[in-house]
């Protein structure tokens, strides 16, 4: 009895030994098919398996290839995606099914705020203010790509000191929620009061510009003073007629101005003939000229008008005849009779001041006869002016002769 018991459990162990057997082999089996396809077939990635997006950054496949031994499968792979637009961690998975066998492989795709905010300064990076006035914050605004306005969070700071002249930074920071931070700097520049600023009694132009500002010299002589061509309104015109001006280096018109210097045939009176500024001097080619606005400019156009044409016109000569050299010469004053009937004294020294301001752009120089006709109210001396309050009189010509062959251009 108790043989017969050791074989049966002898059997029964054998039999469990077979199936142990045939459980492992079968293991094996399912090991192997569940890794053909991996042996089988090749899936590649180009590009990084990891990428890293800035919040509001679209992902952009990079690519990839696939092969089945040595067939290309790379039109029958399956790609998806679960990447959406808010900042967290995202896969692209590349899946290629073969039987009853299916290979898979995944890119990581995070989206993270990577960049900084973005701070715009209302008026530009550049700013002036006048001496012992108050500086006031011409404004700013601040965004964000993922967190918006945040305008309200910009910190600024400044080491502006209102009584000193000189240059100063006005700081502006922020930060967005993700921690990226902007910094900017706005420089403010203390200076005097601008001529533009100035009433009547205290204008001046003197000491600004100094590049193009054209200073006292020794008297220069008759010849240097015929060395320009003079263009310019009636009173170039009777700066020859009363016989301080050669007729061929007078180009003039009445009423002439920064717009109709373009489109009026102005009188060269040496040669008895009417021509276009422009087509004069591609036909001269004028070794130096003077160029006075005229008042009308002041009164006839608006001021936008009158800075482009002007600028427009200096392009222009430069272009046609590059070697000409240019003074450019303040508007004349005129009799206080005159002041806000046709024209303004106010603003002929403002239009004075952005010739000034235009001869230092355009790397001219300019010459301040109008300082040396000007009384101490600010309005034309009343012996410089005819009865008209306009035109100057013989002995204005006379000094503003004088004063151009004592304010000359310098020699290199």
């Amino acid at each position: 009895m108790d043989e017969l018991k050791k074989r049966r459990i002898k059997r029964k162990k054998l039999k469990l030994k077979k199936k142990s057997f045939l459980c492992f082999i079968l293991f094996l089996l399912g090991i192997v098919l569940i890794s053909l396809p991996y042996f089988l077939i090749n899936i590649e990635l180009y590009g990084d398996k990891m990428m890293i997006l800035d919040y509001g950054e679209k992902y952009s496949e990079p690519g990839f290839s696939g092969n089945l031994l040595s067939d290309d499968i790379t039109k029958e792979i399956e790609v998806t995606n679960d990447i959406k637009e808010e900042v967290g961690t995202y896969h692209v998975k590349y899946k290629y099914k073969l039987w009853i066998f299916t290979k898979t492989i995944n890119r990581t795709v995070e989206i993270k705020d990577l960049s900084c905010p973005k701070i715009k300064l209302t008026g530009g990076e550049n700013y002036e203010v006048t001496i012992n006035t108050k500086y006031i914050e011409p404004g700013f605004t601040a965004t964000d790509n993922m967190d918006g306005d945040i305008t309200n969070n910009v910190q600024v700071t400044n080491n502006i000191d209102i009584t000193k002249l000189g240059d100063y930074l006005v700081t502006y920071e922020v930060t967005d929620k993700s921690g990226n931070s902007t910094s900017i700097k706005r420089n403010v520049k203390v200076e005097r009061l601008r001529p533009t600023q100035m009433n009547l009694e205290e204008y001046t132009l003197d000491g600004w510009y100094q590049d193009a500002y054209l200073s006292e010299t020794k008297d220069m002589g008759n010849n240097y003073f015929d060395s320009f061509k003079f263009v310019g309104d009636s009173n170039t015109m009777y700066f020859y007629t009363q016989g301080y001006l050669k007729g061929i280096n007078a180009w003039a018109i009445p009423c002439l101005h920064a717009e109709s210097m373009f489109t009026k045939e102005l009188n060269i009176y040496g040669l008895g003939i009417k021509i276009k500024l422009l087509d004069a001097v591609k036909k001269y080619k004028p070794k130096r000229m003077v160029i006075n606005f005229g008042s009308f400019s002041t009164s006839w156009i608006k001021e936008d008008v009158f800075l482009k044409n002007a600028n427009e016109l200096l392009d222009k000569i430069k272009e046609i005849n590059p070697d000409t050299e240019i003074i450019l010469i303040s508007i004349y004053p005129i009799a206080k009779k005159l002041d806000n009937v046709k024209f303004s004294q106010d603003t002929i020294n403002k239009y004075n001041f952005y010739i000034l301001e235009m001869a230092h752009e355009h790397g001219l120089k300019f010459i301040d006869v109008q300082s040396v006709l000007k009384g101490k109210d600010g309005y034309v001396n009343s012996k410089y002016i005819k009865n008209d309050g306009y035109h100057l009189s013989s002995e204005g010509h006379k000094v503003v002769k004088n004063y151009f062959k004592t304010h000359a251009i310098k020699e290199e």
